[in-house]
């Protein structure tokens, strides 16, 4: 039985790159919404609790949106909330019967009862649809996205809520205030953490790339042998240092510390990306289990109480060492992760606090006495609290009390870990893998997605070709667009295995950012589509 153990939480936070700067506009509202519901919330809940250290993942893609947000830009579901709905045409209440209804659970709407009826109302009737009810449709659905921290904090966005329906056009300047507010705090709420040492800061790629398969992506096949690859062979590692490179410039200049961790898009690694990330000065990286397990040639066996076997290799950190250049490397548990993004949003809070406990304890009870074991507990800091009650704040937050009371659990980041603990055993190798099953199927292999590293290759070839003729402006604006379009994103939403109803709006908004290359480039575009 180990003494104790230490737990390593990362929040990961991610948003695709939404703006379009040809329309000044961002398409998607999804870093502002979940900037007035999770991103400040995150920060807030975990600065009530100084005991439990933990790390937070911010992508540059994340951060540059939130700076343009707080400069003034604005999205398309925004400009149609702020619309006077006296005002509003056909098109524009179509486009709000559409986006407007984009709740994501029940969890999130139960405590709206008139935003239910009327999105019911919408699908049978809409002839009885006042004017009323358009202003209510509109403000309801803004208030969905707020968290129960700011509104406790804020009378006047409190009593909006509880009036629950017959708004007026004025009540929506309480929520603009309130968001412009949101939004201007969330980088410095987390400087003051930072400051203060109860968490860690780092990074990811710069517009959230797999790495691996910049730098070769037919690399999929060793993951995943006899996969469908693309007609065209991506091999650009020249891509792949320059979005490292640039993430950790930026983040350091906007952090103003040293940063030194970076979290692989999607957990995404093979032995050349590890080798980057030392070239860049990186001291230590994470990804899941699976490409541990697989690199180990060790199959992932769980009881029926979810323990590993092989526990002691996943719970501890690696040396990765390879032609000289070394790195540690942090192995996720899946499972814990999972319960807490999928599982216990089924759960009442006190039983998923205490199941997570339980399992934490039943871990800490098998390890050997003498050992000095981290628990990495990885996961999207975002996405899962809208199909919680109360947005994850009471599962949160008695998360927290528990850990900060429990004598044997210690929550540490790794960068503190790491200057406690020496002995760490030795990959001289990773098998290619990401969080996702260990292998790369989310971004490459169905059709859709082979189309798009295709139509990727075709412009990124036609971009090498004209580099030399381009000034250094024309370059840059070519350049940085081509970072955007080598996104995870565009390919995680192409395919069927993650259906949205949003699916061809992602495939429009990667087509355009090629299309804007050849434009810059004064090229034609040489795909289809």
């Amino acid at each position: 039985m180990a003494e104790k153990i230490f737990l390593n939480i990362i929040w990961h936070m991610h948003q695709p790159y939404y703006y379009d700067s040809s329309r000044d506009i961002f398409t998607f509202p999804w870093v502002r919404t979940h900037a007035t519901k999770d991103y400040l919330y995150m920060a807030k809940l975990a600065e009530q609790f100084p005991q439990v250290h933990m790390t937070f993942n911010l992508t540059y893609s994340l951060l540059k949106q939130l700076d343009l947000y707080r400069q003034g830009k604005t999205d398309l579901v925004w400009n149609h909330f702020m619309k006077n709905a006296k005002e509003l045409n056909q098109e524009e209440k179509e486009y709000i019967l559409t986006q407007f209804s984009l709740a994501p659970s029940k969890a999130q709407t139960r405590h709206f009862p008139f935003y239910e009826n009327l999105r019911e109302k919408a699908k049978h009737d809409l002839s009885d649809f006042s004017i009323q009810d358009w202003l209510d449709f509109q403000i309801l659905y803004q208030l969905l996205w707020f968290d129960p921290i700011t509104i406790q904090d804020n009378p006047n966005l409190s009593e909006l809520i509880q009036r629950g329906k017959g708004y007026t056009e004025e009540d929506k300047i309480i929520i603009q205030r309130v968001t412009q507010q949101i939004i201007a705090e969330i980088i410095p709420m987390y400087k003051k953490l930072l400051e203060k040492g109860q968490i860690e800061i780092t990074t990811s790629p710069l517009y959230h790339p797999i790495i691996p398969l910049l730098i070769d992506n037919w690399i999929a096949n060793e993951s995943s042998p006899g996969i469908q690859l693309p007609r065209y062979r991506f091999q650009y590692s020249k891509d792949a240092e320059v979005q490292i490179q640039k993430a950790k410039e930026v983040a350091e200049g906007i952090w103003k510390t040293k940063i030194r961790g970076i979290w692989p898009s999607e957990g995404s690694v093979c032995s050349t990306t590890v080798n980057c990330f030392v070239n860049h000065g990186f001291s230590w990286t994470a990804t899941s289990e699976e490409v541990l397990f697989h690199t180990l040639g060790l199959p992932i066996v769980r009881d029926q109480n979810g323990l590993l076997n092989y526990g002691e290799k996943l719970y501890q950190p690696w040396l990765f060492s390879h032609e000289k250049n070394n790195i540690v490397i942090f192995f996720r548990d899946r499972h814990l992760s999972d319960l807490i993004g999928f599982a216990y949003q089924h759960f009442s809070s006190t039983e998923a606090v205490n199941d997570l406990i339980s399992n934490l304890e039943r871990i800490m009870n098998r390890l050997p006495k003498d050992s000095d074991p981290i628990i990495s507990i990885i996961l999207d800091g975002e996405n899962a609290w809208e199909y919680y009650n109360n947005n994850g704040f009471d599962f949160l937050n008695g998360l927290y009390e528990a850990l900060s009371q429990h004598s044997r659990i210690i929550p540490i980041t790794p960068s503190e870990y790491l200057s406690q603990s020496i002995h760490r055993p030795i990959l001289n190798r990773l098998k290619p893998g990401s969080w996702i099953y260990g292998s790369f199927n989310t971004w490459i292999g169905h059709e859709e997605k082979n189309w798009a590293w295709d139509q990727l290759f075709l412009v990124r070839k036609l971009l090498e070709k004209k580099e030399k003729e381009l000034n250094e402006e024309r370059k840059k604006e070519a350049f940085n667009i081509l970072y955007q379009a080598e996104g995870s994103d565009w390919f995680w939403w192409l395919g069927s295995d993650n259906p949205s109803l949003q699916k061809e709006d992602f495939r429009k908004q990667f087509l355009l950012l090629l299309k804007t290359i050849c434009d810059v480039i004064g090229e034609k575009y040489p795909g289809e589509g």
